[in-house]
């Protein structure tokens, strides 16, 4: 089987943050909803995202996979995006 990726710039809200229980291999996984669509934000040896709750509006940059039918992006480029963050007109 070929695992076919392509990058992806996604602006999108956290609806879920899954910490990775004991184990030699941490991932943390944050699921973020893009538009009507959802995706997961794989973190690989990390067990906790500082500024990053529920609610929490990001960026993410980065190739994204299907893992098990999941679209998810491992260890992506992300910004937080301010909820006073807006649009001006100039």
């Amino acid at each position: 089987m070929t695992t076919r990726s392509r990058r992806v710039n996604v602006r999108g809200v956290t609806t879920a943050i899954t910490y990775p229980g004991a184990g030699p291999a941490p991932v943390l996984r944050v699921q973020l909803r893009v538009g009507e669509n959802s995706l997961v934000l794989a973190f690989l040896g990390r067990d906790d995202l500082q500024a990053i709750e529920i609610g929490t509006q990001l960026r993410a940059k980065g190739a994204l996979v299907d893992r098990r039918g999941t679209p998810t992006i491992y260890n992506p480029e992300i910004s937080i995006i301010a909820d006073t963050e807006v649009e001006e007109d100039v």
